[in-house]
């Protein structure tokens, strides 16, 4: 009886991480339209954040050589880190992205090469 209830706390402090990212990112799932601005002016890219089976994933539009699709994405409280890969002249970049939601909109920081170039930005919600 001892082992049973045991093996039930272990699962429910598994899960329950779980659940609470879900609560978490709940609020930015749907297609966004992101304005960073960068060295050439404002850009406008839109982002689509979607739940599949659990697990979050985003598609990054706008950018050269077309959409990036995103699968290291962690939600913490009002903030959403986004991160991958991302090849330049120089090689292959690692780009963070934060996206804090406050009252619906979003606000972008994007910190791309450890730190080295940051951008930021707005977002709005499509539709």
């Amino acid at each position: 009886m001892i082992r049973k209830s045991a093996m039930i706390l272990v699962c429910a402090a598994l899960l329950a991480p779980s659940v609470a990212w879900a609560q978490d990112a709940k609020a930015f799932l749907g297609d966004w339209v992101l304005t960073i601005e960068g060295r050439r002016g404002p850009q406008e890219r839109p982002l689509n954040i979607k739940d599949t089976a659990g697990k979050l994933s985003a598609e990054l539009g706008g950018g050269r050589g077309g959409p990036v699709t995103i699968t290291d994405i962690t939600a913490k409280g009002a903030d959403l880190i986004l991160k991958w890969n991302q090849e330049g002249p120089q090689g292959t970049i690692d780009v963070v992205m934060t996206l804090t939601l406050k009252d619906g909109t979003l606000t972008v920081k994007q910190d791309m090469a450890g730190g080295q170039f940051s951008q930021t930005g707005t977002g709005k919600k499509k539709g």
